[in-house]
């Protein structure tokens, strides 16, 4: 097995600057739009974890907000912003107000809602049973092939793409080597 140094990885990534075209991956300048229903994810990103992640290294995270939250708001445009602290019971009046706004504005449902955006946060620890030194020295192994082996991972369950559609051309050869099974025909699917 091709081991590289960590010279070589970032040589390599400084030769391969992306063009427009890489970057604009997902956008909607001629890329294909996939609708995905966010609450499979979780399940979908499991399984595949299950399939491709060798090691098992990879924990799912649970993220909990703290009880209290800070609000930070300008009455106006021009006016100075405030702060409030907002505790559980005005956390849930905030929340209903903003759900209200969004129910007023799209007369419930009756209109869609062009150009919004939908943030959807998914979490996953990486555990290394060695430090990084540990690694390198003693199993001769490069840490970052396995951490990039679980982004590929989540970016095509996320993103519905293939690991190869979301790897640069002159990155192919390095992660082909260094985690085959993702590149394999069907991986994605």
């Amino acid at each position: 097995r091709e081991r590289h140094h960590p010279q070589q990885h970032q040589q390599q990534q400084q030769e391969c600057d992306p063009s427009p075209d890489e970057r604009s991956i997902g956008s909607e300048g001629g890329a294909k739009i996939i609708q995905l229903d966010y609450t499979q994810v979780p399940k979908e990103m499991d399984a595949r974890f299950e399939r491709f992640d060798t090691d098992g290294a990879v924990r799912p995270t649970i993220i909990s907000p703290g009880d209290v939250w800070t609000k930070r708001a300008q009455k106006a445009l021009l006016a100075k912003p405030t702060e409030s602290t907002l505790r559980s019971e005005e956390q849930k009046a905030e929340k209903d107000a903003a759900f209200d706004l969004l129910d007023a504005l799209t007369k419930s449902g009756a209109l869609s809602v062009d150009h919004a955006a939908l943030h959807v946060v998914v979490a996953a620890t990486h555990c290394f049973d060695k430090t990084v030194t540990e690694t390198v020295v003693q199993d001769n192994a490069n840490p970052i092939d396995k951490v990039e082996r679980s982004t590929l991972i989540m970016a095509s369950t996320v993103h519905g793409l293939p690991p190869a559609a979301l790897v640069r051309d002159c990155q192919q050869t390095r992660l082909r080597t260094a985690s085959p099974a993702l590149f394999l025909d069907g991986s994605a699917e």
